[in-house]
């Protein structure tokens, strides 16, 4: 009898502590829907934005990837009260920022909301790091580092082109040699190549539960090999632009995917050295958010929120300086007028705003007119001030539903350098080739390149971002 009570308490326990499991794992699948919930904007903009063609669309991926391998233990495990206000107090900040905060921040608010929410046990800085990928940063990835990473790629180029016999100088992306000059154009820059080598690294140390040493050495590894790959990939398109390697066009395809194939082969064997990392979670030691599991997710959550609040009220004072001055460049537009009757040697004629393609261009950043001229499209901007909203003409037509394709440098008849691509959407086509330039004649051909020397002490503007249209299928011949 005594044998068969403690049977029946042991069973009620057991019980009683499933009940207790599956509730706690419903706590974080509830706390995370809510998390997602509250930010449906963010939402919606998340999905508008992975399918515009200016973003990894692969980011999706990334962030699945994080929520399947967050181990069974940690969703089992209590959250503190402090990872649960934490996570709340991220994603109520995300909302509140509504109208002001960018939406990439509120974005990544909302990332670390659910960060805190599978944080905990091994792997978690690598599930950290493909939430964080998940987002849409690629254009602005490709705003900010997409010059400096061309600069990088370039000078790295050099050793290697002097070992094939070919002594190069380098003025920026431009490379010169005796027989004339290559420039490292917006697609070498390897962007995209370095976030999918990053999104390989964080998955793999998720998936082997990596602590923070050995995720951090996935990513040095990551990182440095798409570097170096993508400095070889230059050289090797250095060789076939100049005439040293004739007719080999197809080596810098064929190399780069082969060096990028061979990074992240190395990272996987490297990842696959010694024994998994993961942690076993019980009980109260599991807390996410206790001082023995997450106290680093606690500071980082903690200085998010900061961050997050000082992003906020600087906001809300741009926003408040910006009424005032857009109020004084409409008035400075209408008492100067300073656009071209001229482009190119021919008259312009304007456009009117309620034409098609006038909508189409009116959410471009600076002052901005559409022309016509000779069967071609002439958009000219002035920009007076260097800003992230600064984007190019490609987006619009991404945005509008066109296939982007085909980008490539090209000189004009005057030698100059402009920037061409092609867009196409069904039966329509257009050829657009854009750059941009200053009152001195200097010139850019991609705007990161154009933002980072509008930041130069000597920098003044305004400067001005032309993009000539050309439509119809004539153009392909």
């Amino acid at each position: 009898m005594i044998h068969a009570k403690t049977r029946s308490r042991e069973e009620g326990i057991g019980v009683a502590a499933g009940v207790a499991e599956k509730s706690v794992g419903a706590m974080r699948l509830w706390l995370g829907a809510w998390v997602v919930g509250v930010n449906w904007e963010v939402v919606r903009w998340y999905v508008a934005r992975l399918g515009d063609g200016g973003d990894e669309p692969l980011g999706i991926v990334a962030l699945v990837a994080a929520v399947l391998m967050t181990p069974r233990a940690v969703w089992r495990a209590r959250m503190s009260n402090t990872a649960l206000v934490l996570s709340a107090g991220l994603a109520l900040v995300a909302v509140v920022g509504s109208g002001f905060v960018p939406m990439l921040v509120r974005g990544g608010l909302v990332a670390g909301a659910l960060g805190v929410v599978i944080a905990g046990g091994g792997g978690a800085w690598g599930r950290a790091g493909l939430l964080g990928l998940s987002l849409p940063l690629m254009a602005t990835a490709q705003f900010y580092a997409g010059y400096p990473l061309r600069v990088l790629t370039a000078e790295l180029g050099r050793p290697l082109l002097w070992l094939a016999g070919v002594a190069t100088e380098r003025s920026g992306v431009l490379l010169s040699w005796a027989g004339g000059e290559v420039v490292v154009d917006a697609p070498c820059s390897g962007v995209r190549m370095l976030w999918v080598g990053v999104v390989l690294a964080c998955g793999l140390a998720a998936w082997r539960r990596a602590g923070v040493g050995k995720t951090a050495a996935l990513l040095v590894l990551g990182v440095g090999g798409v570097v170096a790959g993508n400095a070889v990939r230059a050289a090797v398109l250095f060789l076939t632009e100049s005439g040293v390697w004739p007719n080999a066009a197809w080596v810098h395809e064929t190399v780069g995917a082969v060096i990028f194939g061979a990074v992240e082969m190395g990272l996987w064997v490297w990842a696959g050295r010694g024994k998994g990392e993961e942690r076993r979670v019980k009980g109260e030691r599991a807390e996410v958010g206790g001082w023995r599991l997450g106290r680093g997710f606690m500071w980082i959550g903690w200085v998010s929120v900061g961050v997050a609040v000082l992003v906020f009220g600087g906001a809300v004072g741009n926003r408040a300086r910006g009424n005032g001055a857009s109020a004084v460049a409409e008035n400075a537009v209408e008492a100067e007028a300073g656009w071209p009757e001229f482009f190119e040697g021919a008259p312009l004629m304007p456009v009117g705003k309620s034409e098609r393609l006038g909508d189409m261009v009116g959410g471009l950043a600076g002052e901005t007119r559409v022309f016509t001229q000779s069967g071609r499209v002439v958009l000219l901007r002035r920009l007076r001030a260097a800003s992230r909203t600064v984007h190019p003409v490609a987006d619009c037509f991404r945005a509008w539903g066109f296939r982007v394709a085909g980008q490539r440098l090209v000189k004009d008849e005057g030698g100059v350098l402009w920037s061409e691509f092609e867009a196409e959407r069904g039966a329509e086509f257009w050829r657009v080739r854009e750059r941009w330039r200053d009152e001195r004649g200097k010139v850019w051909t991609d705007v990161s390149a154009w933002w980072w020397a509008a930041q130069g002490a000597e920098a003044r503007g305004p400067w001005w971002a032309e993009a000539v249209m050309v439509r119809g299928d004539e153009v392909r011949s």
